[in-house]
């Protein structure tokens, strides 16, 4: 009888420890992991700008919250997103609407589905905008 109660405690404990209130981590995971940046269109001047799959890459990474990215576009184009380098990203969620935040400075809002995201300038949490630009990045 000791032994159940014993296995009982410890099946308790591994469960309240997997707990959390948290959620930081969960909105994170959203973005989380490799997407290549294929399409930026929008801005003051109405750009449309196609990338080849692995030209411009974005690696999230939720544990540490640090996005890593490689732009290996050499075609000078209006807009292509952020130069190669190491950012600190963060999902805001406001209204059942997320965020993408890099370098504590709102980007815009995220929609992800399956195996895209799609970041729009225009749509922030302080409302939405005409000029700014929308990315499409797929996995």
């Amino acid at each position: 009888m000791k032994v159940y109660g014993l296995m009982l405690a410890l099946c308790l404990i591994f469960v309240l420890n997997g707990c959390s209130t948290d959620s930081t981590h969960e909105k994170n995971d959203k973005v989380s992991g490799t997407w290549n940046l294929i399409n930026v269109s929008g801005g003051f001047a109405g750009i449309d700008e196609d990338f080849e799959k692995g030209e411009i890459v974005w690696k999230f990474n939720a544990k540490d919250g640090t996005l890593i990215v490689a732009n290996n576009d050499g075609s000078n184009p209006i807009y292509n997103g952020f130069p190669t380098g190491t950012y600190t990203y963060s999902v805001l969620e406001e209204k059942d609407q997320f965020y993408l935040e890099i370098n504590d400075k709102e980007i815009g809002g995220i929609v992800v589905a399956k195996s895209q995201l799609v970041l729009d300038q225009n749509s922030t949490t302080a409302g939405s905008g005409a000029d700014g630009f929308v990315m499409v990045l797929v996995r």
